[in-house]
This record gives structure tokens, C-alpha cells and sequence, in this order.
């Protein structure tokens, strides 16, 4: 099933994501996936509550009647539908629901799209761009990963089909001169049609491919500093932190899973033409911070660990004095000057206090009661964060993993087993990413984490007990909160490798007289 377009969302062919203008992704829970499935597929027709209700149950999910309506209510929200005004959704009272959006026809919906283009008029022009425009397309599609749609639509003009969704297009104006064709491109966002950035090029038959994939590289890397860069000065409680962005970015343009690793590349590209810009240099600490949390090591490099910290330490310290009008970067740079643990908790809690009374960015606020101990007033901001973030969106999932880590190091079990199983039935890969790292000492570990656990290395697990300590562990004030949450893990490790798993660095981190250790 194809993209399809209800008033102003185009939704995916499997109703597990949409998008709504220019950048707004949507995701689906599976009761909402089922819910779309069944009203779409009945579109105009009554959709009975029982019928509600066997869509829902088929998902493996135990719903009574009494959840259809707030499942439903739910989904009118998500999609910004209201049932005195439905758009989407009408309610029949009594007897069910109606889907009444009607599908838009004839729009384009495209990620980048190369039109309008000039010039085509003039034979000569037509003739040397024939070969270029859809090598041009092709570069672009290459250039971006792959994973979007790109279309030539030479004729296209904005705003002249209100159900077009295009992202990003390419206003090209074109020119012979013999047998060279120049080329001046704009690119520019979505609807609103927002110059981003213009470019110049020509091409001639000899090294034709070569020039054409220079022009999509430089859009490709023009967008990509649409989606990552902070231009903010108000920050909401629904802004996704900065870290978040560069892995969005990078993993909407390009196929490779090491998100830092393609953030890096470009940030060193564009600090080479801006060396002296504070806001990428906290954007390169972000990159390297990131890479650290990325790394899957088999044995622990705490060498080159200490020389990231060390560059992350000189760029954010380097930046304060040109960020501190800007609250997204100076909640960053707060929230990167703690994780390198290097005596400047007072004056990352002082910058995130400024930046706070600026903004709403409950997210950094929570961060910092966290690591203080104040897990009811963390838990309390989380949350408040959780239920204006887009569900199931990685913002979501980067909120449930900090929650799971206050609720450790509180060393509440059970709301953390119940946060757990809810953000592992939203991604469900996250149970191999933090199961290992927030199991019970007391009880046996499932069968799956034993068996991941049981044909680790000693070097891997070293590697793994330095990782939890350096990137949670450690920012908490009292001994008694590291070592709740260093103890699940390091029980299970030292029941199979012994005492000596737990490297001396870590144990002078953790152990404090009135505090048992970990080995005890």
C-alpha cells in the first residue's frame, strides 16, 4: 500500500508513521495502527464499537469496552482531530465511528523535490539538461541514503496543490552556453518555502557524474544542518535535545547505524569553513559525547575515553562565552560539562538554571534533580516531558531511559520492571540495549540476558561495567545511589568472573563507609 494523504498528514502504507507539514513525524502505537487499518480500510461506512474492539484485541492486547473511547480519543489527539469538529474521526453516538477524511489525489509527496526548474523553454537549454536533472535525482537519492523519496517535477509550483507534502525542493534556473550548462539552484523548505542555502554549478559531458553528485552532496549537507543545528532561542518542553538531532539527522541521511560518526564528518567539514563558531564546536563535543555512548568495545579504552573527555572539556569551556543567548546550546553544554565528570557540577547546574528560566525543557531540569538525588521532583519533570513528547518517537524513548535510570538508582524495582516493559513493547530493541544494565541483583536473570551475559568475555565485561559507571553511574552525588545503580550488573558479572571483575577505578567511585559495597 502506498502514501497516502488525508487532509493535511500523509500517511505511510502500514500506518506506523505520518507526516504533518514540513518536519512533524508521527508515530503509531500498534492500537492506534489497528485503529487506522480499520477506519481507513472503512472509510465513509459506520465502524461498530464491537468492530472497535475486535481490531484492537486482535494486537494481543487485553481491552475492555471501556477503553475504545480513550483509544480513539487518543488517536483523534495524535492526529489534531476533534470530535465537535471532526476532520478525521466523527462519532456516531450509540453506535460507533465514521472515518470521514477523503484521500487527496494528484499531490506530490516527496522528501526533496528538483522543480520548478527555468529555463527548459530554450531547446539548447532542454537538450543539456536532459542527462542532468534526472542524474541530479539520482545523486540526490544516492547522497541521502536511499531511504527518501526524490522526484523531478519541472512544472511544479509551490502552494498551487494545497495537499502537496514535500520537505525540501530545488528551484533550478538553467542556462546554455555552448556545450556547458549552467546551473543556479535554492533550496528551500517545505510550505512555508524558506531559503536555506543557494548554490551555483555547471556541467559538461566530461565529468558529468562527477559535478552532478558535488551539487547533491553540498544540498544533502545543506539539509542536513536544517535538521541538526540549533537556530532556537525559545526552547519548549517538547524540543528535542541536540544529541538527539544530530542522530535524527544523520540517520535520516545516511545508512550507516554509527549516527556519531556521520555527525562528526560534517561538523569537521563545516568547522573548516567557520573555525571560529561556538555552536559547532558544542555541536563536535555533542558528536564526541555521543560516539562515547555509541561505542560497543570489547575490551575498555580508558586512555582514549579520558582524551574525548579532555576535547569535549576544551570546546564547551572554549563556546560559553557566545552560547549563553541560546538555552538549547547552553543546556547542552550544562548537560555535556557533568557527563565528563570533571569538577564543574556548580557551574552546569548554574548554566542550566539560566537556561531553564528561558525555556520549558523539563528534560535537562529532571537530569540535574537526578544526579542530586531529588528522584520524586526528577520522576515529577519526566514525566511531564513524557506526555508532551510524540510517542514512540526516539525523543520519547531517550525520556523512558532516563526515568528507567532515576527509578535505579532510587532502587524502586517495581515501577522500574513497569517502566521497563512499557518501553520495551514501544522499541523493542531497547531490552537488549539497557536490559543488562538494569537487571535485579536479587533475582535470576531471564533467559535471554542470561544468555547474552553468559558468552561475554572478561574484557567485555569489563568494558561494560566502565560504560555503565562512566556514562550513569558516576554523576550521582551519593555513593548509596552509584551503587544501586551499579550492583544488578556487577552482581551477575562477579557471580561468573569473581571479585576481580570490578576494575579498582570503579570501587573508589562507589564504596564509601556507610555504604556497602559490592562485593560484600
Amino acid at each position: 500500500m502506498s502514501r497516502q494523504r488525508y487532509e493535511d498528514i500523509v500517511f505511510d502504507g502500514s500506518f506506523l508513521t505520518a507526516e504533518r507539514g514540513n518536519d512533524e513525524q508521527l508515530r503509531f502505537t500498534r492500537h492506534e495502527r489497528a485503529l487506522l487499518t480499520l477506519f481507513v480500510g472503512n472509510a465513509g461506512r459506520l465502524v461498530r464499537r464491537n468492530q472497535v474492539l475486535d481490531a484492537i484485541s486482535s494486537t494481543g492486547s487485553d481491552i475492555s469496552d471501556r477503553n475504545v473511547d480513550f483509544l480513539v480519543n487518543r488517536l483523534r489527539s495524535k492526529l489534531g482531530d476533534n470530535a465537535r469538529a471532526p476532520r478525521f474521526i466523527a462519532t456516531q453516538y450509540g453506535e460507533g465511528y465514521v472515518w470521514i477524511a477523503r484521500a487527496e489525489a494528484g499531490a506530490t509527496e516527496a522528501f526533496i523535490a528538483v522543480g520548478p526548474c527555468y529555463g527548459l523553454s530554450d531547446a539548447a537549454t532542454a537538450a543539456l539538461a536532459e542527462p542532468v536533472l534526472p542524474l541530479l535525482v539520482h545523486k540526490l537519492d544516492t547522497a541521502t541514503g536511499g531511504k527518501h523519496r526524490i522526484v523531478l517535477k519541472p512544472d511544479w509550483r509551490q502552494g498551487a496543490n494545497p495537499a502537496d507534502a514535500v520537505s525540501y525542493w530545488l528551484e533550478t534556473s538553467l542556462h546554455a552556453d555552448g556545450d556547458r550548462l549552467h546551473a543556479a539552484c535554492v533550496l528551500r523548505t517545505g510550505a512555508s518555502g524558506t531559503v536555506l542555502k543557494g548554490f551555483r554549478s555547471s556541467f559538461v559531458p566530461d565529468g558529468l557524474a562527477s559535478s552532478v553528485a558535488a551539487l547533491a552532496a553540498d544540498v544533502r549537507d545543506s539539509i542536513w544542518a536544517h535538521l541538526a543545528m540549533p537556530v532556537e532561542r525559545v526552547v519548549p518542553p517538547t524540543q528535542t535535545p541536540l544529541e538527539l538531532r544530530l542522530h535524527d539527522a544523520a540517520l535520516k541521511l545516511t545508512r550507516t547505524p554509527e549516527s556519531w560518526a556521520e555527525s562528526a564528518a560534517r561538523l569537521d567539514s563545516a568547522q573548516t569553513e567557520a573555525p571560529n563558531d561556538p555552536s559547532l564546536a558544542i555541536m563536535r563535543a555533542l558528536a564526541l559525547h555521543t560516539g562515547l555512548l555509541q561505542r560497543k568495545e570489547d575490551r575498555p579504552n580508558i586512555e582514549e575515553w579520558a582524551e574525548t573527555e579532555c576535547e569535549i572539556e576544551r570546546l564547551v569551556l572554549g563556546s560559553l562565552h557566545a552560547i549563553q543567548d541560546n538555552p538549547l546550546l547552553t543546556l547542552s553544554a550544562a548537560r555535556l560539562l557533568v557527563f565528563i565528570h570533571r569538577g564543574h557540577w556548580e557551574l552546569a547546574e548554574r548554566l542550566a538554571d539560566e537556561a531553564f528560566e528561558k525555556s520549558t525543557a523539563f528534560a535537562t531540569k529532571a537530569q540535574m534533580k537526578m544526579w542530586k538525588g531529588e528522584f520524586t521532583e526528577a520522576l515529577s519533570l519526566y514525566d511531564k516531558a513524557i506526555e508532551l513528547s510524540e510517542p514512540a518517537s526516539e525523543f520519547h524513548v531517550y525520556l523512558m531511559v532516563l526515568k528507567c535510570s532515576t527509578l535505579l538508582a532510587a532502587n524502586d524495582r517495581a515501577s522500574l520492571d513497569a517502566v521497563c516493559t512499557e518501553l520495551y513493547a514501544i522499541k523493542p530493541i531497547t531490552r537488549e540495549q539497557i536490559g543488562p544494565f538494569v537487571v535485579s541483583a536479587e533475582a535470576p536473570l531471564p533467559p535471554d540476558l542470561e544468555a547474552a551475559l553468559g558468552v561475554i568475555t572478561e574484557e567485555r565485561a569489563l568494558a561494560l561495567i566502565y560504560y555503565l559507571y562512566n556514562v550513569t553511574a558516576r554523576h550521582f552525588h551519593a555513593p548509596e545511589h552509584r551503587n544501586n545503580v551499579m550492583r544488578g550488573l556487577v552482581t551477575h558479572l562477579r557471580r561468573r568472573f569473581g571479585e576481580s571483575i570490578v576494575p579498582k577505578e570503579v570501587r573508589l567511585g562507589l564504596s564509601e563507609p556507610d555504604v556497602r559495597p559490592l562485593s560484600a
